[in-house]
């Protein structure tokens, strides 16, 4: 986190059951002059992705990339990613492959929000692997939201 901090990346980071250790992720990009919040939520529940979504905007503005390692709650973050993230964002997935049903896809797509997958092998998230392809695959995304 403290690399996409660096990068001006303001953090939110999502956790369900391990608080201790999203506060020390916060504390870690605070200690870098980063952005960040902590924020607990069951994924696979609607009425909690919602309320990220919303504490997220809150805080930050707005929200452009969502970077997610969880499967089961893929489907109702992306039908929510689809009303909240700006026009031209991004999601990034490090998980396994999942399907996005097709009028999930249209609505991504016509607010041109991009979804990519990373491979589950790249965890941890932190290991260096990981975080070298992460930044890539943002690093190409500004790359074409700047142009």
């Amino acid at each position: 986190m403290r690399r996409l901090a660096g990068r001006g990346y303001a953090i939110a980071a999502v956790y369900l059951d391990d608080q201790e250790r999203a506060e020390a992720a916060v504390e870690e990009v605070l200690a870098v002059n980063g952005t960040a919040i902590a924020v607990r939520a069951d994924l696979t529940d609607d009425l909690d992705v919602e309320r990220v979504f919303v504490e997220t905007i809150a805080a930050f503005a707005g929200v452009d990339v969502i970077v997610h390692t969880t499967a089961g709650g893929a489907p109702a973050l992306y039908r929510h990613a689809a009303r909240h993230l700006r026009r031209g964002s991004a999601i990034i997935g490090v998980s396994t492959a999942e399907q996005i049903a097709p009028p999930l896809a249209s609505q991504l797509r016509e607010r041109e929000i991009t979804v990519n997958g990373l491979p589950p092998g790249l965890e941890p998230v932190g290991a260096d692997h990981s975080v070298a392809e992460l930044m890539n695959v943002l690093d190409r995304w500004r790359q074409r939201v700047a142009s």
